[in-house]
């Protein structure tokens, strides 16, 4: 027996019940990436997300310890399928109006915001060598429509803690104002792969896609390489980083393993403000393997983009604006940044990201 979303020349006019028996889905969050990667925000990315910010200030303190609290907060709008942007009406499935694909849906997500809140303890091992544990906290909440009765118009929310990760960074010795850090490190798997929710598919909750689930579920490898200096007023860096996950999760999927390059530039010439821009360029694979709770009996099994783990994954180009604000002794900061993607390739229809910001403060202890 098709579902009504199957039925492709005439709208569903049956019960909430019969019409969204067989629709599992949900949210999208981080271009359709879990927030541990913020992610990662980008976890990863965030979310790389950016999450464990393990590179330690040892100039000009004699403390061991330090403590950072980190925001960032991504929203997303709209949809990619490459680099074609395409609306929310144009992904929704309308049925009597057009035939169903795998490129349209019965629910779409339209307006996405996650925010990740980590605290990161770091101390320092000896002049070249630091090792740092970070604790995240997420909260997703994304905004739906549907062609479900009853469900034109809903939202779902998930929260708790994310990967914990503890990294290591090594700093080599080097010639002249050029620094050379080594950064290698273990990912928990801390964080829900078992989140339900409301959704149209059946009464009470059910399991949620993996966008709304709050860490991978596998060990992952957080590592990078990063190259630094000063001079003549300016501070300047470029960086290699990745994300490789070890095996699957015990839903049978990996997430997609996450590549990034960057590179920044910083005016120090001012004691009491240190703006700075900054240019990041990410890749991350499709999700491996899949969950089977998520997926429907007929012709098309994935109700909703977020369903299907090949619509993950892709590529992004984004500029970074910072203002460092040094605060009380030296080696004490509040950092603020804001961030806008300028290019994204994305495994799609995929939403993407809008904007991207936040702020971090370093304590030395």
């Amino acid at each position: 027996m098709k579902s009504c979303y199957e039925r492709s020349l005439r709208p569903c006019h049956f019960s909430r019940w019969a019409c969204v028996l067989f629709l599992p889905f949900s949210a999208s969050i981080w271009a359709q990436n879990v927030p541990s990667d913020l992610l990662d925000l980008s976890l990863e990315e965030l979310f790389a997300a950016n999450i464990t910010d393990t590179k330690g200030d040892t100039s000009g303190t004699k403390s061991k310890w330090s403590l950072r609290y980190k925001f960032q907060r991504a929203d997303f709008e709209g949809f990619n399928k490459g680099t074609d942007r395409l609306s929310d009406n144009e992904v929704l499935f309308t049925p009597g109006l057009e035939p169903r694909t795998d490129d349209n849906f019965p629910v779409v997500p339209t307006t996405i915001t996650q925010e990740v809140h980590a605290l990161i303890v770091g101390y320092q091992l000896s002049e070249q060598l630091n090792i740092n544990l970070a604790v995240p906290y997420v909260k997703q909440t994304t905004n739906h429509i549907s062609i479900v009765p009853s469900y034109a118009d809903f939202t779902i929310r998930s929260s708790g803690i994310g990967d914990v990760s503890v990294i290591g960074s090594y700093q080599f010795e080097t010639s002249g104002e050029g620094k050379l850090q080594l950064s290698l490190g273990l990912s928990f798997p801390t964080g829900s792969i078992d989140k339900e929710g409301d959704t149209p598919r059946a009464p009470g909750n059910q399991q949620l896609p993996y966008t709304m689930q709050l860490g991978s579920g596998t060990y992952d490898i957080p590592a990078s390489i990063h190259y630094s200096g000063t001079g003549n007023g300016f501070g300047w860096g470029t960086e290699l980083a990745a994300k490789i996950r070890l095996g699957e999760n015990d839903r049978d999927y990996s997430l997609g393993n996450r590549f990034s390059a960057s590179t920044w530039l910083r005016f120090n010439k001012l004691e009491w403000l240190k703006p700075s821009i900054k240019l990041i360029y990410e890749y991350s694979k499709s999700i491996d393997g899949k969950d089977i709770d998520l997926l429907v009996p007929g012709a098309f099994p994935y109700p909703a983009s977020v369903t299907n783990p090949k619509m993950y994954g892709g590529k992004q180009a984004r500029v970074v604006l910072g203002f460092k604000i040094p605060v009380f002794a030296k080696g004490n900061y509040v950092e603020l940044e804001i961030g806008k993607p300028f290019y994204e390739s994305l495994n799609g229809p995929q939403t993407r990201e809008d904007i991207r910001y936040g702020f971090k403060f370093n304590l030395k202890i």
